[in-house]
């Protein structure tokens, strides 16, 4: 059963990934468009704003209603930070970061029920950014 103080985790995982965001952008700022600049500006506040709240609630009963657990929230955030810091399209990036805030929007307003979807609809995400990734690496090794 989740405890009280996983808000904590997952909060902190939160606002490592809006660090992550914040470091895409200024890593690529200068090859970025106006409009990607204010995405990626405005996802890394969200997240972190969103990380403020989820550190004030006791968010235990919300992840087990929700059927889903601390430890898989915080593995696939971990995998969304890594996937916006070293993925190539900053589209990309910014869609995983948009996922990665409805994950932890759904926690912030206490959403059970939209947590799962949230939660799925990230782990679908990520497929894409994995699978070009393993296509680098293996054609980098292959020759």
């Amino acid at each position: 059963m989740p405890e009280v103080t996983d808000g904590f985790d997952v909060a902190r995982e939160m606002g490592e990934a809006a660090k992550a965001v914040m470091d895409r952008l200024m890593a690529d700022y200068a090859t970025l468009s106006k409009d990607e600049v204010r995405e990626l500006e405005d996802l890394a506040w969200d997240l972190q704003s969103q990380a403020a709240r989820i550190r004030t609630l006791a968010v235990g009963a919300l992840l087990a209603e929700a059927q889903t657990s601390v430890e898989a929230i915080n593995r696939e955030t971990r995998r969304a930070r890594k996937a916006i810091r070293d993925i190539a399209k900053v589209r990309q990036a910014i869609a995983i970061g948009a996922a990665l805030l409805t994950v932890a929007s759904a926690i912030a307003t206490k959403n059970p029920a939209g947590l799962k979807p949230a939660f799925d609809a990230l782990k679908d995400t990520l497929k894409e950014p994995a699978k070009a990734l393993g296509k680098t690496i293996v054609k980098k090794v292959t020759g």
